[in-house]
């Protein structure tokens, strides 16, 4: 392997390739991931949102809630707050439309929720407050950090108001900025909250899109669900609604992310299996350069299973050097995503073990026939091959 450097070197080179391209992007999986689990559980791992529409067998909501038809009513908020174990729910609508200030309209998402929600989320604010519980009623709000950006600039927004559909709203607080995610759509940098009370009053015919259910730790989760389903079914003749828990939500989003995922790997796996051909094919050719070299080894002593393992651990060798070159590659794509990306990409000890298995097997199995072929060598035939 030394006195050939560059044959060897164009032999690894498919499983570096290979070998960083799989463990980049299971790193990019298991960050994005991470990054979606972060998200979703920062709304809380004991909150559940009731959805208009029944949920299908996928745990999907139903369409009509994304048209915005809800049967959801106050009723339905009443009698899960009755239910034992809820902390607090909260309805929740969604105000279509966008924020305006001198005459410039801005693109944010207007959520309104009464106080309760700054609590629930565990909003962090970067200036001014959340609106208090006696200003369920007022036309107040709290902003994103980037609508703040995008309205204001570097001005003063505390005090001030923006414009949506066309009632003004006074500015008391400012989400404080987030970490940067893969998912900007996910992100809460363009919230404006609003009073409910006030929401509903400023807009008539504003209906209830959600409930998120704050449920106590210590209740068991299941039997919660069910109690809220019992207290859903009172008011409604037929199921027309959907429970959402974070599992459920983690799990449609991951189903999806999964079959993206296998896929984009499987590809990255097909360079690993042209690399151990590759590498057979080196190591065939090796043989045969070689077959002089092997009669006189097995004259003097050199057992078929020698030749065999010998030149198996060069067909092993040549691929655990890949590998090795693969996984630095790969660090230093990690490194490069993260600092100049919104990825968040996550090396893990078993994804580290998996690229180092693949190396061995693809060294294994692809250097099998090489040796087996070396070692079935003649040595008289050997010893006479020019």
């Amino acid at each position: 392997m030394r006195e050939n450097r560059l044959r060897a070197w164009l032999s690894v080179l498919g499983v570096v390739i290979g070998v960083a391209s799989v463990l980049l992007l299971i790193s990019i999986g298991i960050g994005v991931r991470a990054d979606i689990t972060r998200q979703v559980e920062s709304l809380g791992t004991n909150v559940a949102f009731v959805v208009p529409g029944k949920l299908d067998d996928s745990g999907r909501p139903d369409g009509m809630s994304v048209l915005g038809i809800s049967t959801l009513t106050l009723d339905d908020v009443a009698a899960l707050s009755a239910v034992p174990g809820v902390r607090a729910a909260i309805p929740l609508t969604f105000v279509f439309g966008s924020v305006q200030r001198n005459d410039e309209s801005h693109s944010a998402m207007v959520l309104a929720a009464d106080s309760r929600m700054g609590d629930l989320r565990k909003e962090k604010i970067g200036e001014g407050r959340f609106y208090r519980t006696d200003e369920d009623d007022d036309r107040v709000c709290v902003i994103g950090h980037q609508v703040k950006e995008d309205v204001f600039g570097s001005a003063q927004a505390l005090g001030q108001s923006v414009i949506i559909r066309g009632v003004a709203f006074r500015v008391v607080g400012v989400l404080a900025p987030e970490e940067p995610t893969a998912f900007s759509e996910m992100s809460f940098a363009r919230v404006v909250y609003i009073p409910w009370r006030a929401a509903v009053e400023a807009f008539p015919g504003a209906q209830i899109n959600r409930i998120v259910v704050q449920t106590d730790y210590k209740t068991d989760p299941d039997k919660i669900i069910e109690s809220l389903r019992a207290a859903m079914l009172r008011n409604h003749a037929v199921e027309d609604f959907g429970i959402l828990t974070y599992r459920q939500l983690l799990a449609a989003i991951f189903r999806v992310f999964n079959i993206v995922t296998a896929l984009i790997v499987g590809i990255s796996a097909i360079s690993l299996l042209v690399a151990g051909i590759g590498i057979m094919n080196i190591m065939l050719v090796t043989v045969t350069e070689r077959t002089r070299e092997i009669g006189i080894r097995m004259t003097v002593g050199a057992r078929r299973r020698d030749v065999f393992l010998q030149f198996l651990a060069e067909a092993v060798g040549l691929s655990i050097a890949g590998g090795a070159l693969g996984v630095g590659l790969a660090f230093i794509g990690v490194s490069i995503l993260r600092k100049y990306t919104v990825l968040q990409p996550l090396v893990t000890p078993q994804a580290l073990l998996l690229a180092l298995g693949v190396c061995i097997a693809v060294g294994i199995v692809f250097g099998t026939a090489p040796a087996a072929r070396a070692s079935r060598l003649s040595p008289m035939d050997a010893l006479r091959y020019e």
